[in-house]
């Protein structure tokens, strides 16, 4: 009989869910809304109904279902498949949810930090295949990481690992949402760049974006300074590389400390190529030891919205053994 896995990625806005066979194509997919369930209890009756009609399906298809695996968001005591809470999904605070799916699915339940399954999903089966030694991150609003160490999702024992986004790059820099300052997320995240540019633009920085501003029905986004950098403005060419010099500073200092072999980006901001891999490489092979920026690749994530639910189910698949995917 086909193994298989069901992989849960749970969002602010939506659950999605996927039956996952070992080499990480996706066999069926669904997805609801968090909004459109009362609280807790109805979106716990929800993802519950949905995994045993995916287990059915997979039956009837010929699959064997080996467990599920769940991404979900914020600090998750992996051990035992706790959430501490949800930061966008109200009445979650220490919910057993590993007990509680266990219990009423009657399968075996895995539950990690949604970074770290994506890091785990580009890992078995995207960028990262092929190595043993992996640091992931998505770059996006924020910054989130996963590392996978000797082939092994690292969480560390409170489970706070790969907080890559708070790294401290410069200690009397800009405030960070956690309350420190100079945190690389104050830096590289979506909202601090777009903060940043509209501070220097304020200023008076001459751009090409200040009369695309008044004169486009169009709101400042990393992706139009993308586009204003390609087209030769030289403050937007500016502002990408000094952020692809901030990641590349936190990330030569994760070189120097982890000698990854390769270090994956991902998400809405690792989206604008050259503009960030450029520098980020330039100032990797700068800053760390010469051994270790020649031992390591920067390579762009490859599976993109699939990457939740298939790094969940890949958590299955890495605690009972099953292989296939390397």
């Amino acid at each position: 009989m086909k193994k298989a896995a069901i992989g849960v990625d749970i969002g602010g806005t939506s659950v999605k869910l996927g039956l996952v066979n070992p080499r990480g194509q996706v066999a069926l997919r669904d997805s609801f809304l968090t909004g459109h369930t009362p609280g807790r209890a109805g979106l716990l009756n929800l993802l519950v109904s949905h995994i045993r009609r995916f287990g059915k399906e997979a039956a009837r298809s010929g699959f064997k279902v080996l467990g599920v695996g769940i991404g979900a968001p914020g600090p998750i005591d992996v051990r035992k498949g706790l959430v501490h809470f949800f930061p966008n999904i109200p009445g979650w605070r220490n919910t057993p949810l590993k007990k509680i799916l266990q219990s009423r699915t009657h399968l075996p339940v895995w539950v990690d930090n949604d970074a770290g399954v994506m890091a785990l999903a580009e890992y078995f089966f995207g960028a990262g295949r092929g190595s043993r030694n992996v640091i992931a991150l998505t770059l996006g609003t924020g910054i989130g990481g996963g590392l996978v160490i000797d082939g092994k999702l690292f969480s560390g024992p409170a489970f706070s690992a790969a907080e890559v986004g708070h790294i401290i790059i410069n200690e009397k820099g800009r405030l960070c949402a956690c309350g420190n300052r100079g945190c690389v997320e104050a830096y590289v995240g979506g909202r601090s760049f777009i903060r940043e540019v509209k501070a220097r633009l304020k200023k008076g920085a001459k751009s090409v974006l200040s009369s695309w501003l008044r004169t486009r029905n169009t709101a400042l986004t990393p992706l139009l300074v993308a586009q204003a950098a390609r087209r030769g403005d030289p403050f937007s060419k500016k502002i990408w590389r000094e952020t692809g010099e901030h990641l590349g500073t936190a990330l030569a200092g994760l070189c120097n400390v982890l000698n990854p072999e390769k270090i994956i980006l991902g998400g809405g901001m690792a989206g604008n190529g050259r503009l960030i891999f450029g520098p980020v490489i330039a100032t990797i092979r700068k800053k760390a030891f010469p051994i270790a920026a020649r031992s390591v690749k920067v390579v762009p994530a490859k599976l993109g919205v699939d990457a939740g639910l298939v790094g969940a189910a890949a958590l299955v698949f890495s605690n009972k053994g099953t292989r296939e995917a390397r």
